[in-house]
């Protein structure tokens, strides 16, 4: 549910026909599903509104359609629970389901604890394994829950559970909470979605011409005039998010008309810089960060862009919003190469920074230790090119060559500030020459 970057939502048809399949090759299914209380049935009314179709005919157009109302579900008590779109465990007839939930999404972020729903066999074997390895996630997040939740366990316990009263959430006031959770990101959705979906397309106009030159014969007298023709081009496209924290963006590079003169991967980082500078001050994920391959990420990778509506206050959503459509408008209305390479300069200029250190290099005594190794790295380097620290792996094979030349190799600097070589962090690699 809501997988991260593009928000997708297993219908519970295709979650039927995967578990039919798990179950003819005896697979057994991990589902790691943290985002299962953020989904927004109202999506598919807002597409259907704006666009005229659902985002998938898979999902119900009713957003209080009930899944656990068939003859044979038994309700959870809850219309909120029975408004989502079930577990596979709703579907796991063989006991081959092992569901993952954690509190870090619906609590607090820094709030690293789970569950694991299974059955008995896998429990089981899970348990032994923890016993072994982690044994236990951390125990002071797991009191702040169980207060929360719970409530004290006694009088004579000064905490304070999750209620006004100071006793506990128990289970009602706990689908209470993530109900109205999911109800603030849904405002949140329907913000950006709006602001979105009505900024897509880049106008262009072109000079007014007479109407008689449009339509045969000469118009009558009141009927003429000069008109104004407007072009519209879609510069991005995208479905409206059905679950998660993000709505994943397909940026239409092609109707750019730098398209066919300028690298498409270079288009798409200029396009990234600009949306980070004022007045648009828009940081959004490109796609290349979730490509799963080198390939994937230089064929496609560069077309997408994350946006992530859960990061910000609901308040600077909306001139987020605006920014990215603002600075996508002005992209657009790049006609010149050099336009391109001047927001790129920067970017340029300390990849060729990075590059020029790379051959510079520095002599490391053949019975160095690691400490004189960061040393000497460290001093020769400060200052050089805006780089004021970096870390080299050291490696036992240098003692093994005498008057041996290591090539300082770095990828970052760290423009504008000094850092002690403790703050670096990055671990760069080098090699040795003889």
């Amino acid at each position: 549910m809501g997988q991260n970057p593009a928000s997708g939502l297993l219908s519970l048809r295709r979650r039927r026909e995967i578990y039919r399949l798990c179950s003819v090759f005896d697979i057994v299914i991990i589902e790691d599903d943290p985002y299962w209380y953020l989904q927004y049935p109202s999506a598919n009314a807002l597409s259907i509104a704006n666009r005229g179709r659902p985002v998938s005919a898979n999902y119900p157009t009713n957003p209080g359609h009930n899944y656990n109302s068939g003859p044979r579900q038994k309700s959870s008590g809850f219309p909120f629970l029975d408004s989502l779109v079930p577990s596979y465990l709703h579907v796991d007839t063989d006991g081959r389901v092992v569901r993952l939930d954690t509190f870090s999404k619906t609590v607090a972020p820094g709030c690293r604890l789970g569950w694991i729903t299974a059955q008995p066999a896998f429990v089981e074997r899970i348990l032994r394994i923890t016993e072994t390895t982690t044994q236990q996630p951390s125990g002071f997040v797991q009191c702040m829950i169980a207060e929360l939740v719970m409530g004290p366990q006694s009088p004579d316990d000064g905490g304070q559970g999750g209620s006004n009263d100071g006793s506990g959430w128990k289970v009602d006031g706990w689908v209470r909470w993530l109900e109205g959770l999911r109800g603030n990101y849904e405002r949140r959705v329907k913000k950006v979605v709006t602001i979105l979906e009505e900024g897509r397309f880049a106008l262009r106009s072109a000079q007014r011409v007479e109407l008689d030159e449009f339509e045969p014969g000469r118009p009558d007298e009141e009927e003429a005039g000069e008109y104004q023709v407007i072009s519209k081009t879609q510069m991005y496209s995208f479905e409206y998010p059905m679950a998660g924290m993000f709505l994943w963006v397909h940026m239409q590079f092609e109707t750019h008309p730098l398209f066919k003169k300028v690298d498409h991967e270079r288009l798409a980082l200029a396009f990234w810089i600009l949306l980070t500078r004022e007045p648009y001050r828009c940081l959004v994920a490109p796609g290349g960060f979730f490509s799963v391959t080198e390939e994937l990420k230089k064929e496609k990778g560069w077309q997408y862009f994350r946006l992530c509506f859960a990061a910000v206050d609901e308040e600077e959503l909306g001139k987020c919003s605006n920014g990215f459509v603002a600075g996508s408008k002005a992209f657009w209305e790049t006609k010149k190469i050099s336009e391109i390479d001047d927001i790129l300069k920067d970017e340029d200029e300390s990849t060729g920074a990075a590059l020029q250190f790379d051959t510079m290099r520095v002599s490391i005594p053949p019975s160095a230790t690691m400490d004189c190794c960061v040393e000497k790295a460290t001093n020769t380097g400060t200052g050089f090119f805006g780089i004021t620290s970096l870390l080299l792996i050291y490696e036992a094979r240098i003692a093994r060559r005498p008057n041996g030349l290591a090539t300082i190799m770095t990828l970052m600097t760290l423009s504008g500030t000094r850092h002690s070589i403790d703050d670096a962090f990055l671990i760069i690699p080098y090699s040795v020459h003889s």
